[in-house]
């Protein structure tokens, strides 16, 4: 129908310009103003992203402003609606809400609602905007802001965050307001003000970007006049990486803390508060054709001080490794060099600067059913040695060290296999390993990067019972061992696995970390390692240590695990080690029905008999919300009060952000193939 140059369309109208539509039971449109007022079940889509209806509204085509009251709208990325007494579309990409409400909450659910006097959704940012708002939890006020701005798509904008909040025995009430800063599309900050009730303010910084070659952190955080320490507190730390060519790189971490308590009362991990030393290092990395080289600075921050100095690590400033291997054309034979040049440094010791080569040769050979591999190499390491008399546990005094080894070894296995009933295949891998190096020795060399190798199944294979190159252990000793598995040809799953093996020596060793330390026995403890996994949701890992002369058990860990799926999961381990340690670990986080999960971790030392970490905690998920509760107890290095006990909430509200304190974290770490996705 026209009218006067109004058209006007009735009955299930609708109308379509470029990826915008507007359906409504009767349409009229004005060309000469080019505006189009729609009445009755009115729907407005705007591409793929935002839907307002309502009982009627009216829309320029040209400058795409327009209004619609008693309205409802749906953002389609965030999956977002709200009410609003009047919409305004404001061209391509904005629109303005008055007196509205925003929610990601299906339709009929309110659970939790934003409602503000004014906001503003630009599309083209991905950004909204309300003022004079107030968040509210099933119809509870929770928070109230004068200005808050909310992402409505997956893009980041600066703005502040939702507060988080917390309390513990160490800080009291913790109320932390961060202000997210979106520098660039690759670079952003975060500032965020930490009140602490019983400590006073902290100020925590973090810097992060990401380009097409490079990717870094850095992190500083700042609290002055701790009320408790009656000092200054801080942290920095930073960590970068730089591909500055397909073969050419860079990377850097470290950190460095105020004092030795920091972690005692600001971490959050057991591994952390019982840190004793922090590394900082830079590495420039060149990787060429079988070959690499490696330039290194490191350094350490002793933060025990109970550590005495001529047992903190030494500094390599710099060390400079090359790593070259390869074969000789027109033979099997493989070749191996590795060089080392170090300069060790720590305040008023002894220091020196370390030269190590060795060159190996191999014979690789493998057939079906067996391997076997001879090798040969040979070792020589100098040492400068400076400041001589700032260490008298050296006899020699010289200024000027060398010492050469060969060493060579044979290893080789059979492979054995047979069907196993109708869809598993069982191997038997016999295996024997020789190696020999001579006696030297070596008691007037400085220790200043070398220990003793953790005894393992896969250490008995090993030509050297030491790391570092300040000690070559004299050896002359037979390794076997047996391994069998058990193999699902349907699946491919290795269902079962295990492997026992001794050494054997042929001679005592005589080369210690120490003088004096002659080692006699004619074979070493047993080590047995298994892995089982009767169904793809539970497996079962274990290793052990036998000492044959005491027959008993000198260390050993069993790992046992229950996992359906990423949300059903417990673990149970035990680790123990003769004399020194013995401790339980049980974690989980399974579903009490289809929203509430209940999460947990004990970790306790049998020895000591006490607890070293635990929690509990529920958390809630809804359709778009979820909630934590979490109680935790954690033991610190602080004698007066050596728990930190804390209570924890967090409120999240999907697509706007959390309330209370970030646990999502602390539950995975300690709730072993536990994933959470907020």
């Amino acid at each position: 129908m026209d009218r006067g140059g109004i058209s006007e369309l009735i009955g299930n109208a609708e109308a379509h310009q470029d990826a915008r539509s507007i359906y409504a039971d009767r349409i009229e449109y004005d060309e000469a103003q080019g505006r189009v007022d729609a009445f009755g079940n009115v729907q407005l889509d705007v591409a793929s992203e935002l839907s307002i209806t309502g009982p009627e509204g009216f829309i320029f085509l040209e400058t795409l402003q327009g209004e619609f009251r008693e309205a409802e709208y749906f953002l389609y990325p965030r999956h977002a609606r709200g009410e609003a007494d009047l919409i305004e579309p404001r061209g391509e990409n904005r629109t303005r809400l008055t007196r509205a409400s925003y929610t990601t909450c299906d339709p009929g659910r309110n659970d939790w609602l934003l409602r503000a006097s004014r906001v503003d959704l630009n599309q083209e940012t991905g950004r909204g905007v309300a003022r004079n708002a107030w968040l509210s939890f099933y119809r509870v006020p929770l928070l109230y802001t004068p200005y808050v701005d909310f992402p409505i798509d997956d893009r980041r904008k600066s703005g502040f965050l939702i507060p988080s909040f917390g309390n513990s025995t160490s800080t009291g009430t913790d109320i932390e307001i961060p202000y997210y800063l979106n520098l660039a599309p690759q670079r952003d900050a975060t500032i965020a003000p930490r009140y602490m009730q019983r400590r006073g303010t902290m100020l925590r910084t973090e810097y992060r970007y990401l380009t097409s070659a490079s990717s870094g952190q850095l992190e500083l955080d700042y609290l002055p006049n701790d009320s408790v320490y009656n000092d200054d507190r801080s942290l920095f730390a930073w960590q970068h990486r730089w591909d500055i060519s397909p073969r050419l790189g860079f990377s850097t971490f470290g950190s460095t803390v105020s004092d030795p308590e920091y972690f005692d009362d600001f971490a959050d991990s057991l591994n952390i508060t019982s840190a004793t030393h922090l590394e900082r290092r830079a590495d420039l990395n060149y990787r060429g054709n079988g070959w690499s080289l490696l330039a290194r600075a490191q350094d350490y921050e002793t933060i025990d001080p109970s550590i005495a100095g001529r047992s903190r690590p030494y500094k390599r400033l710099p060390q400079i490794q090359w790593r070259s291997s390869g074969g000789f054309a027109g033979s099997d034979l493989d070749y191996r060099l590795d060089a080392e040049w170090v300069a060790f440094d720590r305040r008023d010791s002894l220091t020196a600067q370390r030269t190590d080569v060795t060159y190996g040769l191999s014979w690789p050979q493998r057939a079906p059913g067996w391997f076997f591999t001879p090798k040969a190499s040979y070792r020589l390491t100098h040492y400068a040695l400076n400041n001589i008399e700032a260490d008298n546990a050296f006899a020699s005094g010289d200024d000027s060290l060398s010492r050469a080894l060969p060493t060579v070894s044979l290893d080789g296995g059979l492979f054995f296999d047979r069907f196993f009933g109708e869809q598993r295949l069982q191997t038997l891998e016999p295996r024997l390993f020789y190696t020999y190096t001579p006696f030297r020795d070596q008691d007037d060399i400085p220790r200043f990067d070398t220990s003793r190798f953790g005894f393992s199944f896969d250490q008995m294979f090993n030509e050297q019972r030491f790391s570092g190159a300040d000690r070559v252990g004299d050896t002359n000793q037979i390794t076997t061992a047996l391994t069998t598995r058990v193999i699902n040809l349907d699946s491919g799953i290795e269902e079962f696995r295990a492997s026992l093996g001794q050494i054997h020596f042929l001679s005592d060793r005589r080369v210690g970390l120490g003088s004096n330390q002659i080692e006699t026995e004619s074979a070493s403890s047993y080590i047995g390692e298994a892995a089982w996994r009767p169904w793809r949701s539970v497996s079962v890992r274990t290793t052990a240590q036998w000492d044959k002369n005491w027959e008993q058990i000198e260390q050993g860990t069993t790992q046992l695990q229950y996992r359906p799926d990423q949300q059903r999961v417990l673990n149970l381990a035990h680790r123990y080690r003769r004399d020194n340690q013995e401790q339980v670990d049980f974690s989980a986080a399974w579903p009490l029905g289809s929203r509430w999960t209940a999460v947990g971790r004990w970790s306790y030392s049998l020895r000591d008999q006490e607890d070293l970490e635990a929690f509990a905690g529920l958390e809630y998920r809804s359709c778009c919300w979820a909630v934590r509760l979490l109680g935790r107890r954690i033991l610190t290095a602080n004698t007066e009060e050596p728990y930190n006990e804390g209570v924890f909430l967090q409120l999240i509200f999907s697509g706007m952000g959390s309330l209370g304190d970030p646990l999502g974290e602390l539950i995975s770490e300690g709730v072993l193939g536990y994933e959470t996705d907020y």
